[in-house]
């Protein structure tokens, strides 16, 4: 019986233990090494950026000469029909305004 007595013992100390190291990691949590930052040489990023779009601008489909003078007409004859769509509907809705205040 003596035995058992010390093996319950045993256990009790060694879960008092275990309570008493988790207590204390709880409360002090471990920090972890900080990690030095790599020096990032900037001139070298910017010829780098610099290059792809230099790549990108190489992909692109310009249109030929023709064609932007298509699509600038095209621009600014729908920007002269929705100027004067806007014009109107102005004119009708102030004279109705007027029609109404006097």
């Amino acid at each position: 019986m003596a035995k058992a007595k010390e093996v319950m013992v045993g256990v009790d100390s060694g879960t008092k233990k275990q309570q008493a190291n988790s207590k204390k990691a709880a409360s002090k949590p471990e920090r972890k090494p900080v990690a030095k930052k790599e020096k990032v040489n900037r001139l070298e990023e910017a010829r780098k950026y610099f290059k792809s779009v230099y790549g990108e601008l190489k992909k692109v489909h310009w249109p030929a000469r023709r064609e932007v003078f298509i699509y600038t007409g095209v621009v600014l004859v729908s920007v002269v029909i929705i100027g004067i769509i806007i014009w109107i509907f102005d004119s009708v809705l102030s004279r109705l305004l007027q029609l109404i205040l006097t």
